[in-house]
């Protein structure tokens, strides 16, 4: 198991992008574009947000093979990590879930605002209903572009 440390936390729940890997029985890939990621407490355990209508695949995926790779990518500094782990479960959004995915999207509008690309276009990413995917942590590697790409943390 791996330990998010408070900074890799602080990168991890900022304005990035992120990208959730699944893969079905065969092996085949699928990804779907991720919202809010929130370490809990324990360091280990990632909670993402996935848009409700574009679910279906992801969640069918995890439930005959429950490996998950999460990439997170800041669109200013470039600076990328991936997180693979096992499937934990799947829930509706309860609490302060909707008001942390907001937060996600409002920072990672900002960033991607800083690059250039149109506000408009980045909010069509995103759609109102999400569903929850909670996964624990078993590895993670610097995917920075650069001699690091690809080494563990």
């Amino acid at each position: 198991m791996f330990t998010i440390d408070a900074e890799l936390k602080e990168f991890v729940e900022s304005g990035v992008a992120c990208l959730i890997g699944s893969g079905d029985s065969q092996g085949r890939p699928h990804i779907a574009q991720g919202w809010g990621p929130r370490v809990h407490d324990n360091g280990a355990t990632i909670d993402v947000f996935i848009d409700v209508a574009r679910a279906a695949r992801t969640l069918d995926n995890l439930r005959e093979n429950p490996g998950v790779a999460m990439t997170l990518a800041h669109p200013v500094s470039y600076r990328s990590v991936q997180l693979k782990g096992a499937f934990r479960s799947t829930a509706e959004p309860a609490g302060n879930d909707l008001d942390w995915v907001r937060r996600h999207r409002d920072e990672f509008l900002v960033s991607t605002t800083l690059v250039g690309d149109p506000p408009d276009t980045i909010r069509n990413l995103w759609m109102d209903d999400v569903v929850r995917i909670s996964f624990d942590v078993e590895h993670a590697f610097n995917q920075t572009p650069g001699p690091e790409a690809g080494k563990p943390l």
